[in-house]
Order: C-alpha cells, then structure tokens, then sequence
C-alpha cells in the first residue's frame, strides 16, 4: 500500500500541533484552550453546564460545521491530534503509517461497481446516546466533563504537562495520568473515533445533511475505467471507514474523513476529486484496466 498521502498527513497535523503549542507557549492570542470555542461538543456541553447559550462561541462553531459541510469530515484525517498518533503509531487497526496489515474490506464487495454496498453512518446512534450522557452528566455537576476525555484535549493537556517539566520545571501528575488516558482511549477502544466519539456525531449530522442536498467535495469513482466489477477492492481495502467509493449510486460519503488513500492507491486512477452527487456510469467497466500484480499486495 503506498503511504505518501498518511506521511503528507502527518506532516500537516504535526505542524498545526506544533504551531498551536508555539501560540500558547509564547502568550499570544491563540492559547490552546481557545479551541474548544471551535468545538461542537463543547459548546453543547458549556450550554448544558451553564443552563445557559454561549452566543458567543456560535459562530465558530457554525464556520467549523460549514466547513464539515464542505469538504466532509478532513478535520479527522488532516488535523486531529488523535488521528496523528494513530497513523504514526498504529498497526492493524488503527493503522499505522505502514499501512495495514490486511484488514478485509467490510461486507461484500463482490457485486461490481454498479451495485457496491458503501458504508453509512451506522455508528450515529451510538455517538448521539454518548452525547446525551455526556450533557446529562456536564448539566449535573456543572461542568463540561468531556473536556477531560477527549482524545484532543488529552493531547494538549500532555504537551503542557511536558512543558511544566521542561520550561518551568515543575512536573505534575498529569505527564502520567493523560497518556495514560489517551493510550487507552486510541488503542485499546480502537474504533472511538468511528463509533464513541461525540464529535463525530455532529460531523455525521453534516455529513448526511451533505450527502442528501448532494454538495461539496468528495472522491468519485469513474465506472468506465473502474474495475471492481473484476473483484478489485483496493478502494474500500485501503479506506480507514470501509467506503466503497465504486458505487455511483450508494457512495454518498457521509463517513468520508477525505484521506485520499483511495485517490492515491486505485490501481487504474479511476478515483478523482470532484464536486456534487457521484453521476452514474456504464454497467460494464473497462476490463482491459486489470492488473492483477498491482491490488494483490493490498490484500496481503
């Protein structure tokens, strides 16, 4: 499996955590804890502890679920600190900046390109009942709880206790307890971002809201020239979400977190970037473009 797009990612994602630590560091104006403004999750959980709406923090949250809107979920893939770790560190699943190590595709990908199951957002419900205990719980003890569990938080909170103990020299507790957290969090419970993560619950509203109206950016897969009729799978193979991108009619991409892995490791280069609903294609794809040598090593 080429790899260049995860270390472009990496690459992005270590530079946004390293400018947002230099910010905080030297006093400006950016300080970490002003991300939270950004935050869906947080606004929610600050009305809930409050009893009150922060007018305040609106409209940042509106330009960040306008952006989701956009460009689908590449926040999870380019920016978050937690994807980060796990593309960097990670094996089968979570991935590791190697690759996966095999994993099969999710349902069956036998049918051909014009009638490929894509993955949807299944893990909605599951996400929306821990945002509701989350809010529940922030309501009763008058604070935002999940602000101590989110994996982004815990990944600042790490880099400030590091920085305790090598600018001020004062270490705390918090260099143990918050990798510990996040450790467990990212690699034990190993699907928090598809399926606990209340923030992708927000980014899953989007994300439907998009793929019904048929707007934004999002990979789409060119039938004439794809080859999934022939039983290649690169595509959803390669995919961290399990997104069929062969599929014209079903591929709304909702769960799309915009990697680019399937642009870059489609064999044939049928994936390409455009705007709107994925536009039906011949039934019959181009056989000529099979070549057996080059998917057999995604499914290693």
């Amino acid at each position: 499996m080429k790899t260049r797009m995860r270390t472009i990612r990496i690459l992005v994602a270590s530079g946004v955590l390293v400018l947002a630590v230099v910010a905080a560091h030297l006093g400006g104006g950016a300080a970490i804890g002003t991300l939270c403004a950004l935050c869906p999750v947080g606004f929610a959980q600050i009305a809930a502890a409050s009893g009150s709406v922060p007018w305040g923090l609106l409209p940042g949250v509106l330009a960040v679920l306008v952006i989701v809107f956009l460009i689908g979920r590449a926040f999870c893939s380019w920016l978050c600190p937690s994807q980060l770790l796990k593309n960097v560190f990670g094996g089968h699943t979570p991935r590791g900046i190697l690759g996966r190590s095999g994993e099969a595709p999710l349902g069956d990908r036998t049918a051909g390109c014009a009638s490929c199951a894509s993955v949807s957002g299944d893990n909605l419900k599951t996400q929306g009942l821990v945002l509701a205990v989350l809010l529940v719980v922030s309501f009763a003890v008058g604070f935002p709880v999940f602000c101590l569990l989110c994996p982004i938080g815990l990944v600042f909170g790490t880099l400030w206790a590091l920085n305790r103990v090598f600018v001020l020299l004062q270490p705390g507790w918090e260099l143990i307890v918050f990798p510990l957290m996040l450790l467990a969090e990212l690699f034990l419970f190993k699907r928090w971002c598809s399926s606990i993560c209340p923030l992708g619950f927000f980014f899953g509203l989007v994300g439907k809201a998009r793929a019904r109206l048929g707007l934004g950016v999002r990979p789409q897969a060119d039938c004439s020239t794809c080859i999934s009729k022939e039983g290649c799978r690169t595509c959803s193979t390669v995919c961290p979400e399990g997104i069929d991108v062969a599929n014209p009619a079903e591929a709304t991409l909702d769960g799309c977190t915009f990697c680019l892995d399937c642009v870059e490791n489609c064999p044939t280069k049928s994936i390409k970037i455009r705007i709107g609903d994925p536009k039906e294609a011949p039934r019959e794809p181009a056989a000529e473009f099979l070549d057996t040598e080059e998917i057999e090593p995604t499914h290693r």
